[in-house]
């Protein structure tokens, strides 16, 4: 192929996210290394570009002009499978007509179908969150006409296989997992050794995630700082836009360092994968440690939603912050260590998933805009049902609304209620009385 290859990629790319700054960064090594030259247009809300941001990032305000010209459109990853309002404070379409928060994710698979662009799911999750009934049969048709359906974690395989039972979802660890590919250990690059002397880093270093809810740890190191002399603490925000800053860790914290600026996502990768261990809460920041050997002490839940497919993965050790950690535990932790046959296991699994990626571009337009005029063909039936149930619902209060009036009216006119009125005036005045009684 002479031109390169349209690929669509959408997502939150444009909040000060570490794990949604990685995605497209991931697939465009991915996708280049199995295809040639390849354009990615990553798509969120807002436009960005370089050097105010890592790479440029289209808004999904241009992509009705743009969809004709993919080649494949990849969904994901991420927590993007959502439905409520609340992504990130402030955080919303700059066009009201783009639907949120679907509209980075679920109108793009439309869009795709109705272009006859293969449709991926490139591992998003869900994280539990539930499927509200009028979002059940486009999140159908989009499945059902998917070719390749990867979730990142079991709970999400399990929600959109209830909404799609003859979609083949299948879980597929998270992208992030591919990160140890795009950098090398054993060669720093420059600008890590520079980023790290600016910091003044000149010894071994953890990394701790600038964030609350990480007591237990920094209370472990500010009272035995002579077991830890030999270490500096890298306080990183990961997620500015979830409101990371290192001043919420608090003073007191001996040898601790701070960036002079927030680094892009392959130089923090670089930054953890040197570290003797990391501790924090952000899913991504334990993928990170995980791939590179280095182990993590999470403050997240492990047994709930997305981070039940981190354990076995092996040196993600649990941490709360009203439980003590135990220092000499905790120091024979550190250091990195070769990789778990899970997570080497998962960097094979992935290896599998862009080469079918990559397959299902080269294959080029599919079968799908039929099964989308269908969908339309019935739409205005659709919405006219909805309508008349909305109508009914709304004639069947207005009814109980009469009805209540009429008894409250019949109430008023009753002898009873006229009889008890001196006695509801007694009331009212005792009551203002004993008031004022109580103020004074």
């Amino acid at each position: 192929m002479s031109r390169a290859w349209q690929v669509g990629i959408f997502g939150t790319f444009d909040v000060a996210n570490y794990g949604d700054l990685l995605f497209p960064i991931i697939a465009e090594v991915e996708l280049t290394r199995r295809l040639g030259a390849v354009k990615l247009h990553r798509f969120s809300y807002h436009a960005k570009t370089p050097p105010e941001w890592p790479y440029e990032v289209t808004s999904l305000t241009a992509l009705p002009d743009i969809a004709g010209e993919l080649d494949g459109v990849l969904i994901g990853g991420g927590f993007i499978i959502r439905f409520d309002k609340v992504v990130a404070t402030g955080y919303y379409p700059p066009d009201a007509s783009i639907h949120h928060p679907t509209g980075y994710w679920l109108t793009p698979a439309l869009i795709a179908l109705q272009h006859a662009i293969p449709l991926i799911w490139n591992a998003p999750g869900m994280h539990c969150n539930e499927i509200p009934s009028w979002a059940v049969p486009l999140v159908k048709l989009s499945l059902d006409h998917s070719p390749h359906i990867r979730v990142r974690d079991a709970l999400s395989q399990s929600a959109l296989a209830q909404v799609s039972p003859t979609a083949q979802v299948e879980v597929l660890p998270d992208t992030a997992f591919g990160l140890a590919r795009l950098l090398d250990v054993q060669a720093p690059s420059a600008a890590f050794l520079a980023l790290r002397a600016s910091a003044g880093l000149t010894q071994p270093y953890l990394v701790v995630h600038a964030m609350w809810g990480l007591d237990s740890f920094l209370h472990l190191w500010r009272t035995h700082a002579g077991l830890f002399e030999d270490l500096q603490l890298l306080l990183l925000p990961i997620g500015p836009v979830l409101g990371d800053h290192e001043s919420v860790l608090g003073e007191g914290l001996e040898r601790s360092r701070c960036l002079p600026f927030w680094p892009d996502p392959l130089l923090l990768a670089e930054l953890l994968a040197h570290a003797e261990g990391v501790i924090g809460h952000s899913y991504h920041l334990a993928i990170s440690s995980l791939v590179f050997g280095v182990p993590i002490f999470c403050s997240a839940d492990l047994g709930a939603g997305k981070y039940t497919a981190l354990p076995s993965h092996g040196r993600i050790f649990q941490i709360r912050r009203d439980q003590p950690i135990e220092p000499q535990w905790f120091r024979a932790q550190l250091g990195r260590q070769p990789l778990s046959q899970v997570t080497a296991h998962a960097m094979e699994q992935l290896d599998a998933h862009w080469d079918r990626v990559a397959e299902l571009i080269r294959e080029g337009p599919r079968p799908t805009p039929a099964a989308l005029n269908r969908y339309w063909q019935g739409l205005p039936g659709v919405l006219e049902d909805l309508h008349a149930q909305v109508q009914h619902q709304v004639a069947e209060r207005q009814s109980d609304h009469a009805q209540h009036q009429h008894a409250l009216e019949a109430l008023y006119r009753s002898n009873s209620f006229k009889l008890t009125a001196p006695l509801r005036h007694i009331r009212r005045t005792l009551t203002k009385w004993l008031g004022a009684l109580r103020h004074d």
